[in-house]
């Protein structure tokens, strides 16, 4: 990763989190879901060599120091374990409703085995895609 704004080994860098809105709504649009009890997960092509991150986590979720203490364990775990995470990819992290502050350990090992799911059902979805789009036109019943 001798990439600009990319940092080697577990330091985050610039280049490596969502900022714009543009990259967001692009997230939402190609991006795929998945998740478990301990975290949910958007998960999108980006066309990068690295994976980025974001995370939103809502006021619903409580107060503003509990939401801050998630969104740095969010980062802690994105940081701890990118070197396992798919490259080329986008992910927004999120709190499952009803779920509470989970320990980092099991937070990493969450993150890792949602965002490798996520992203072989969105590969699946593509291949299929590309599988339907390249199939010829299939006649219909000829009216005589």
């Amino acid at each position: 990763m001798n990439e600009p704004g990319v940092r080697a080994g577990p330091r985050l860098g610039p280049r490596e989190r969502l900022t714009s809105r543009r990259e967001f709504a692009a997230l939402f649009r190609r991006g795929r879901r998945g998740g478990d009890s301990v975290v949910r997960v958007l998960v999108g092509p980006n066309g990068l060599s690295h994976p980025r991150m974001a995370c939103a986590v809502p006021k619903r979720f409580g107060n503003a120091p509990k939401r801050n203490r998630l969104r740095r364990l969010y980062k802690e775990a994105f940081r701890m374990e990118k070197a396992r995470l798919p490259a080329g990819y986008d992910l927004l992290l999120s709190p499952p409703r009803g779920s509470g502050i989970p320990a980092l350990a099991a937070l990493r090992e969450a993150l890792v085995a949602q965002a490798a799911r996520t992203v072989a059902r969105l590969e699946q979805q593509r291949a299929r895609a590309a599988e339907k789009s390249a199939a010829p036109p299939s006649e219909g019943p000829s009216g005589g």
